[in-house]
């Protein structure tokens, strides 16, 4: 594939789309390709920072589980749709 067709393509993905979610990372992850010294904290979203930033209070505050722990709540899970 050459570059017209690849542009072609992307166009035609992003021009059949109307989420707004799905056009926006693209932007994003065009912009984190092309720009050059870009933190990446500086081009996602305030959720995401909002999600990050809880993720890290939680293990400040010893909110962690082991892998074990983890496939213990996940075999819980799975048992439940039984």
């Amino acid at each position: 594939m050459n570059t017209a067709e690849l542009k072609k393509d992307l166009y035609k993905i992003i021009a059949e789309t109307d989420d707004i979610n799905i056009l926006s990372k693209i932007q994003v992850y065009l912009k984190t390709l092309t720009v050059k010294n870009v933190d990446w904290w500086d081009i996602i979203s305030d959720k995401e920072k909002e999600l990050i930033e809880t993720g890290l209070k939680q293990l400040d505050n010893g909110g962690t589980l082991s892998h074990s722990e983890v496939r213990e709540e996940v075999k819980k899970l799975l048992r439940k749709d039984e």
